[in-house]
């Protein structure tokens, strides 16, 4: 199954940014429920980064 429409969205990656850039300051607390929500803020931001990524090598090859 390809795939269509663009390889990255411009709106998904300031989305995707910004959940990176906001961990850091929930990851720097000392309440856990605070740095739950830091960690969940990195694993969306690094789910986006991955599937951005994956998109733009699919571009270029196929298997």
């Amino acid at each position: 199954m390809t795939r269509r429409g663009p390889v990255a969205s411009p709106k998904r990656d300031v989305v995707t940014l910004s959940m990176l850039l906001l961990s850091g300051p929930f990851l720097s607390t000392s309440r856990p429920e605070t740095t739950a929500i830091g960690v969940l803020f990195v694993a969306v931001g690094v789910y986006g980064t991955v599937d951005s990524l994956g998109r733009l090598v699919e571009r270029y090859v196929r298997f």
